[in-house]
């Protein structure tokens, strides 16, 4: 019994760092991408809640938006819709996108890649630019 529960705290361990892993590689990334959008204040993507704020404002939505997402279902819906518009926002291919809404380790991967590739530029404008 006790090697069961050495286990279970074995798996939460590897939880909280995977947890941090995904939060930093996803805050780089939010804040690279929001210095090729020109967002005027990419650094909130550092913050943790306040991220999301910094993706909006690429898609050209009002951080108010934000609390769209404390409607059940149409939550959903409305992160399916931004994250397209997100990726169509840097000419990310279709299939690509697809997979990266089902397939979260491929959306950390495709987030990076925006990011830190010369091939993706920003290919629209938005309100919240500098």
């Amino acid at each position: 019994m006790y090697d069961n529960f050495k286990a279970m705290a074995g798996y939460g361990n590897f939880m909280w760092i995977w947890a941090l892993i995904s939060y930093v590689v996803g805050a780089v990334s939010l804040y690279k991408i929001g210095q090729k959008a020109v967002v005027r204040k990419p650094w909130v993507a550092f913050i943790p809640v306040l991220q999301f704020i910094v993706y909006l404002h690429v898609i050209d939505k009002s951080g108010w938006a934000i609390f769209l997402l404390l409607i059940p279902v149409i939550n959903i819906v409305l992160l399916i819709i931004w994250a397209v518009k997100f990726y169509l926002a840097f000419s990310v291919k279709t299939v690509l996108i697809v997979l990266s809404i089902i397939i979260p380790i491929i959306n950390m991967i495709t987030m990076l890649v925006v990011a830190f590739s010369s091939k993706y530029t920003y290919a629209k404008t938005n309100r919240f630019a500098s």
